[in-house]
């Protein structure tokens, strides 16, 4: 027989067998052909290679007469007869013997099929081992997923998928490609694309619009699995006939353009003379109605942005659905980006998480990778932080939970960072560029220019995103013009490398986690790291320490500076700790501009952290801490927490601000000395002589934050030494504080409120700070109210509304435990555990309190002062005496935890169902 090729003269049904190469025939029971290619159409949907034993076209098969004909399951239809599986209409190649073992298991459907029954039907006359059991079957999980086909230890296999007969269509072997959504199966479990139903619903309203639809979006985003499950549905979501045929043309696999018009030749049957003739493909393909699916096409995007223009412009019904990296660009083109997975945040209930996408997707590989995972609080908490961390990306999250069967979940989620992009499913029908996360951004970065390729890397060092006055200066090392960054950036972001967030202020930047990863990656592989990560923090401090100084000198609103500098919180934290480990100088101004920010963002412990841990660079270079502002963030966070170092620095600070003569600043500390030395209460003299000589001090240039903070600064020490002007000057002075200094305006009126609760106006401090808290507590500041609240609710308590003052604290309580401000609550606390008659505990509270004042080094306020001796007096009035002493000893030795428990015990107690007069003195 010639080698050239053949058709077989042979039909049944609308179905063609057809040889396209030379196949040799053998006898086995009749003769037949080794290999055989199904086509349906003109549409490949098969290639057979297995031998079709008895007659040419026996209805009998290797294990015998099926007794299924046609059946459906999920996305798939199967057809012993035939000796077909497609999937959503399209055929899916497997080993012979895997078919026949599939069909072996299909006939016997909810029962276990032993492995020596799957021997004995599939190797009726040949002897083998269980071996070849296992290899068959890992090629059918390797198609179906490990879901369908479930192992049963012991016993051997069983087909576990729903079952749907399709009768009418095996009669003649014809295989059902599309139809009505409510006619198809239902979408198999482990197939169904979670989270996505909008996104569908978004890429068929676009063909709606035009015929060249273009998915993009991150590596491993999906794009490729949308575009699948957009085969499967495009006749009834596109508006094409129900009949029109569904071209898939994978480029990845493309070295060359050159290829591109044989490629979609060759996938849509057509026959093309010449097979780099774009035109000869037009003509060809002039008629029909097809949707052509171009996957992977960001390599050679030039190509296939003409090659689509010309289909388009020559091809009046076909359609395009691109998969790329990056958008075509050509007239008519419909964008579609493919975003990750939403995810839960951590600690939302574990019943609400698991229906998330990412956590959802996160739960269903693990279940096909063997080891599902039991719906717990603390196993969603896990896994919210897992899917967190890559971003929501499916592929990483495939990634992930192929590892949880290796490290346990737990472990997963703390080697995350170093193993991310050397983790893999396991697949072996993933392409090679998608065999880890590493090679699949590797693919996306090669096809970037140079320069391209330099920005990206660079920008790994930036945790999270960052605005193009940091990006430029940190990743333009060799000084290219700026425009130069940013075409980069934009290429970047047509790559979907870079994700762009824009709040209607400022236009953000971004890299993914995963790609963040890699960029790390290769910045060590080629030791650009650590120079890196020194300009980086190089960057980060003189972007600090210039807007602190603009905000504190008035050149800025201050709302504002924080502002910036809140939005880069997460990029200064590592550039600190590299500082703190290469470069004590820059630590020292870091330090201080992260203090500066995060007492206005509830970070008052983490800024005490960061004072501490480079006290030591200060204590050496004194005059440089006392030039970059740490000595004064230093003197404003130990005042409250640990006075004699506040004092110490003071003791340094006082006479080099002296020295250089500068008056704006030497107010401002002396404002500092004199809140230490009210706190203090133990030299009132020296007090007055501080008050003594800012107030002869020239005020008149003084910035508003200055004079806020004077105000602030000053009122409590005046009014106790009864300087009332001082106090009305202040008090002006809130009544017209400009806008631009929120945080200010607090401490200001925090402070009046006191002097009017200790006077007896309760009632006029809270129509004084509540309208301010109701504006500050979901705003810029709502972290950082500090003392307002505490203030609230002492006057609550004053005025007989302890509901109200239990309001205050519930509502608060969590933000000031992270402010290390949970002692300041004691009095009020052991107020309301007073009235509901738990002395007990209202004692241990006052121990707390005393504790920590004294640890601080400094006095309670008036108003505290005062709730405690009302506390005191009530609980030794119901106590014995033993009973109370025992109480305060164990409140003298709890820690914050015990204190917060303390605290919740107190705030149950108070029912806000029960009458307002049951809780009333």
């Amino acid at each position: 027989m010639s080698k050239a090729a053949y058709t077989l003269p042979l039909r049944f049904c609308p179905v063609e067998l057809r040889s396209s190469v030379f196949m040799r025939q053998r006898r086995l029971r009749g003769q037949g052909p080794e290999g055989m290619v199904l086509k349906n159409g003109g549409c490949l949907v098969a290639l057979f290679t297995a031998p079709v034993k008895g007659s040419f076209l026996s209805e009998h098969d290797s294990i015998g007469a099926p007794a299924v004909r046609s059946v459906r399951f999920g996305a798939y239809e199967l057809s012993p007869a035939l000796r077909l599986l497609s999937r959503d209409g399209q055929a899916v190649s497997l080993g012979a013997r895997a078919f026949d073992i599939l069909v072996a298991l299909v006939e016997r459907h909810g029962r276990v099929v032993s492995k020596h029954e799957l021997m004995t039907i599939v190797w009726p006359t040949t002897v083998v081992d269980e071996g070849s059991v296992r290899v068959a079957m890992s090629a059918l999980r390797k198609e179906l997923g490990p879901e369908l086909i479930a192992t049963v230890p012991g016993r051997g296999y069983q087909f576990t998928a729903q079952l749907q007969a399709d009768e009418s269509s095996a009669s003649c072997g014809q295989i059902s490609v599309t139809g009505p959504a409510g006619q198809r199966a239902a979408t198999d479990e482990t197939r169904r694309l979670l989270g996505r139903d909008a996104l569908l619903e978004q890429i068929r309203e676009a063909f709606g619009l035009g015929r060249l639809v273009t998915l993009t979006g991150h590596p491993g985003t999906g794009k490729t699995a949308l575009a699948r499950a957009l085969r499967s549905g495009h006749a009834h979501g596109m508006g094409a006939q129900e009949a029109a045929p569904v071209y898939w043309i994978d480029l990845a696999a493309l070295s060359s353009d050159q290829h591109l018009v044989a490629a979609i030749a060759q996938a849509s049957d057509v026959a093309v003379t010449d097979h780099a003739s774009a035109k000869a493909l037009v003509a060809a393909l002039r008629s029909s109605q097809a949707l052509l699916i171009l996957d992977n096409a960001e390599h050679m995007v030039d190509a296939v942005a003409s090659m689509a223009h010309q289909l388009l412009e020559g091809c009046p019904q076909v359609h395009l659905l691109v998969t790329s990296q990056v958008r075509l660009k050509i007239a008519g083109e419909l964008v579609v980006l493919v975003p990750p997975l939403e995810v839960a945040q951590t600690g939302m209930d574990h019943g609400q998480a698991q229906q998330w996408p990412a956590q959802a997707l996160f739960l269903r590989h693990c279940r096909q990778f063997g080891r599902p995972l039991p719906i717990t609080q603390q196993n969603l908490d896990l896994v919210s932080d897992i899917c967190l961390r890559v971003d929501g990306v499916p592929l990483a999250i495939e990634y992930a939970a192929a590892a949880v069967p290796l490290l346990g979940l737990k472990g997963v989620a703390d080697a995350l960072d170093a193993r991310r992009l050397a983790m893999s499913a396991g697949r072996r029908d993933a392409p090679d560029r998608q065999r880890t996360l590493r090679a699949a951004l590797s693919w996306s970065v090669s096809l970037l220019g140079p320069y391209e390729q330099s920005v990206v890397r660079r920008m790994g060092v930036f945790l999270g995103s960052t605005s193009m006055q940091l990006l430029e200066p940190v990743v333009n090392i060799e000084g290219e013009d700026p425009w130069r960054v940013m075409e980069a950036l934009s290429e970047l972001i047509d790559r979907s490398l870079v994700v762009p967030e824009d709040d209607g202020i400022v236009t953000r930047y971004r890299l993914l986690e995963s790609t963040r990863a890699f960029a790390l990656e290769v910045l060590g592989s080629t030791r650009e790291l650590s120079p890196m990560r020194q300009r980086h923090a190089q960057v980060m401090e003189a972007f600090f320490s210039r807007v602190r100084k603009a905000a504190l000198d008035g050149t800025m609103r201050l709302d504002d500076g924080v502002r910036e500098l809140q939005a880069e919180l997460h990029n200064a934290r590592p550039a600190l700790q590299w500082a703190m480990d290469h470069d004590g100088l820059l630590a020292l101004g870091l330090a201080s501009s992260l203090a500066f920010v995060l007492r206005r963002s509830g970070g008052i412990w983490e800024s005490g952290q960061y004072l501490a841990k480079t006290e030591c660079f200060a204590t050496e270079h004194v005059d440089h801490a006392i030039s970059c502002g740490w000595v004064r963030e230093a003197i404003i966070h130990w005042t409250y927490g640990n006075r004699a170092k506040a004092v110490h620095w003071l003791g340094l600070a006082d006479p080099a601000y002296r020295a250089a003569a500068n008056s704006v600043a030497l107010i401002d500390l002396l404002v500092l000395k004199a809140n230490c030395l009210d706190l203090a209460r133990n030299n009132d003299d020296a007090l007055a002589a501080v008050l003594d000589e800012i107030a002869a001090m020239d005020k008149s240039g003084l910035p508003d934050r200055l004079l806020t903070f004077c105000a602030s600064g000053l009122v409590m020490a005046a009014h106790r030494l009864g300087r009332t002007q001082e106090v009305q000057t202040a008090e002006r002075w809130a009544a017209v504080v400009p806008d631009g200094d929120a945080h200010g305006r607090m401490g200001l009126v925090t402070r009046l409120m006191s002097i009017q609760i200790s006077s007896g106006r309760a009632a006029q401090a809270i129509a004084l700070g509540q309208p301010l808290f109701d504006e500050h507590k979901n705003g810029q500041y709502r972290q950082a109210l500090h003392w307002l609240p505490i203030s609230l609710a002492a006057a609550y308590l004053s005025i007989g509304e302890p509901l109200m003052a239990a309001h205050m604290a519930k509502e608060r309580l969590e933000v000031d435990v992270g402010n290390e401000l949970l002692y300041a609550w004691t009095d009020v606390l052991a107020q309301l555990a007073c009235l509901t008659n738990n002395h007990a505990l209202a004692a241990s509270l006052t121990a707390y309190g005393d504790r920590i004042y004294a640890a601080a080094g400094i006095q309670r306020p008036a108003v505290e002062a005062n709730l405690r001796a009302d506390s005191i007096q009530t609980a030794l009035t119901a106590l014995p005496p033993e009973q109370y002493q025992a109480a305060c000893e164990a409140g003298g030795l709890w820690d914050v935890n015990a204190m917060q428990a303390a605290a919740e015990a107190v705030l149950l107690a108070i029912d806000p169902v029960r009458p307002l007069d049951d809780l009333k003195t």
